[in-house]
């Protein structure tokens, strides 16, 4: 049975969804609201105990560092055929996030 997210984690929920769903809108450069910049703040350098809060912190640090379109649409959500293929082609640092990222998922809560 999946735990309840606590408030916090759903802070870095809402931060998420906000910036990925700017970054699938935008393709390029992110808006520079205030809210915005709050958001990535909260992602990039916000303490989380909260396992969902933690795979969205990931999936942001995978997103900044994704050099190619699948990497980038797999980071903001996107099912990507073949990814364990395509990741072991790719480098380890982006195995070891996406490893974190799945596990961390798998762990429950609301995703």
């Amino acid at each position: 049975m999946a735990e309840q997210i606590t408030e916090q984690g759903e802070a870095f929920i809402a931060a998420w969804d906000r910036f990925s769903s700017a970054a699938w809108e935008t393709r390029g450069d992110l808006p520079g609201s205030e809210q915005s910049r709050a958001d990535e703040n909260l992602l990039s350098i916000g303490i989380s105990d909260d396992p969902a809060a933690v795979a969205k912190k990931l999936r942001y640090a995978m997103y900044l560092r994704a050099q190619s379109p699948w990497l980038e649409a797999a980071a903001l959500g996107a099912v990507v055929p073949d990814m364990a293929e395509r990741l072991m082609g790719d480098d380890t640092i982006n195995e070891a996030i996406w490893s974190a990222i799945v596990s961390l998922e798998a762990m429950g809560g609301r995703l």
